[in-house]
């Protein structure tokens, strides 16, 4: 009678242990490449959250300008130097006509007669006109008018001192006179007249007087 062959428990076979071995290093290296992964998703949602942290700088849009030198206002009986001259508005008023009581010069509106002095401070001779002058409200502007400014300047006996008319006044030297604008009655009778003046002929440089 043959004898029965008796099999071996399967942890007694090698091939058993060669496959647990397998099993356990394929489980390891998952472990391990789980592990390296959520490392570097922490990492970079740490470094995430640190940048939206961070503050902002903020830039301000409006950059620093310098402040405007404001300009000083002069008014009748101020002295106001314009490069190398000087004025000095002594009194307006308004008038129907000027000149001698004999032969006078009529306005077509309404005169207005503005008496001042200048001097001139300049190292040359300067021909003062009554084009030096202009009178200006808001954004008009009124010339003088030459032949009622020689006539304001007339006497009467007929002498004109200071006509304002093509009369030169050398350096150091000082002169008195009058200016007169023929303009409407409403704006004689204004109340925010500017008077004009300028440094010569060309008018490199002007200044402001408030004729209040």
């Amino acid at each position: 009678m043959a004898k029965e062959k008796v099999k071996k428990p399967i942890f007694k076979r090698w091939w058993f242990w060669v496959l647990v071995v397998i099993i356990v290093i394929s489980i390891g290296a998952n472990m391990g490449g789980n592990d390296e992964s959520s490392k570097g998703t922490s990492q970079k949602t740490s470094a995430d959250n640190a940048k939206k942290d961070t503050p902002k700088k903020e830039t301000s849009k409006k950059e620093s300008k310098p402040a405007k030198k404001e300009k000083k206002s002069y008014g009748i009986g101020d002295k106001i130097k314009v490069g190398d001259m000087e004025y000095t508005i002594l009194s307006k008023k308004t008038a129907t006509q000027v000149g001698p009581s004999a032969l006078p010069d009529k306005a077509n509106g309404k005169f207005i007669v503005i008496e001042l002095s200048l001097k001139n401070n300049g190292n040359e001779k300067v021909t003062v006109d009554s084009s030096f002058f202009k009178l200006k409200r808001g954004s008009k502007t009124y010339e003088a008018a030459a032949d009622a400014s020689m006539s304001a300047n007339q006497g009467e006996d007929g002498n004109i001192d200071n006509s304002f008319f093509m009369q030169d006044l050398n350096p150091d030297s000082e002169m008195k006179g009058k200016v007169v604008f023929d303009v409407a009655p409403e704006v004689a009778n204004a109340k925010d007249l500017v008077l004009q003046v300028q440094t010569g002929s060309w008018g490199t440089q002007t200044g402001n007087v408030n004729l209040k």
